[in-house]
């Protein structure tokens, strides 16, 4: 039998007291006890018990209590501190088991894959019908599909981390990440050696304003991408099919116009939010951390 691959979970949390238990927990249920893998919370700028309930949740897990709020100083701090290689970065409102972080940590061992990411499931329980009809649209786009985005969850390998270097101060580390390789290095991950499923579950926001604010704040980050860090791979992650595409994979008529019309109201409040000289202000949404 293969000796399993160690590696490191990095969750960046800022005030995430209402998620980070149930992020530990998915990873922990089906963790076998003798594997070789740690946790490092990366709690960043918390006001609230983030640090706290990570500890009673994972009592093996290494807590880093950093006092500035920035995600991606707070990966790099997790890197820094990172026992084994591949890291996987998991954002701290989503759910993914070991089986699945096990099985992204052996695509990585795989020569030539830079980056690994999982299959998306989305828990739309308690999201609005436009929320439901946005994702049914974003779901038929090609970068979806590809796993170009979106998972809150990806894996980066040694060489990787080498030829990326720390994480830049910026807003938006998983285009960051994606535009540093190309796509024949990139991996999605959707089973594992043993037929089973790999998936992480995502929790949208709830409303249609909520989404239109996370996806401008996106809109933002990879502006500010592509205009500090230029990338020939740039263009890759955000490639789509267009309406006709869509259609054709089966998206209907009425989520594409939600879904375009959201989309349009995005670049609205992207623009605005820079007129305002609030182009790299982080925003998150709290209705999906509503437990």
């Amino acid at each position: 039998m293969t000796k399993p691959a160690p590696f490191t979970v990095i969750i960046p949390a800022h005030n995430e007291e209402a998620v980070i238990a149930r992020c530990l927990q998915t990873v922990l249920n089906d963790a076998p006890a003798a594997y070789p893998f740690e946790i490092i919370v990366a709690a960043n700028g918390c006001t609230d018990r983030t640090a706290e309930l990570a500890a009673v949740s994972a009592p093996d897990a290494r807590i880093l209590d950093i006092a500035e709020g920035s995600k991606t100083n707070a990966i790099n701090a997790g890197l820094r501190e990172a026992p084994y290689q591949p890291c996987i970065v998991l954002d701290a409102d989503v759910e993914c088991t070991h089986t699945s972080l096990a099985a992204l940590a052996e695509a990585l061992l795989e020569p030539g894959t830079m980056t690994a990411a999982p299959a998306i499931r989305l828990n739309l329980t308690r999201c609005n019908w436009f929320i439901k009809a946005y994702f049914a649209a974003w779901l038929k786009q090609p970068y979806a599909k590809a796993g170009k985005g979106g998972a809150g969850c990806y894996g980066l390998s040694r060489e990787a981390l080498d030829r990326a270097g720390p994480f830049p101060k910026i807003i938006g580390d998983d285009i960051w990440i994606h535009t540093r390789f190309p796509d024949n290095e990139k991996r999605l991950v959707t089973q594992n050696a043993a037929g089973q499923a790999v998936f992480s579950i995502v929790h949208p926001p709830r409303t249609a304003w909520q989404q239109i604010k996370v996806e401008a704040r996106r809109r933002l980050g990879n502006i500010e991408v592509k205009r500090d860090h230029p990338s020939p791979h740039f263009a890759s992650p955000g490639q789509g099919g267009g309406v006709s595409y869509a259609l054709r994979s089966g998206a209907t008529p009425l989520s594409l116009l939600v879904f375009y019309s959201m989309k349009a109201l995005a670049r609205v409040e992207a623009r605005l939010s820079q007129l305002r000289g609030r182009g790299t202000t982080w925003t998150r949404d709290l209705t999906s951390r509503e437990l």
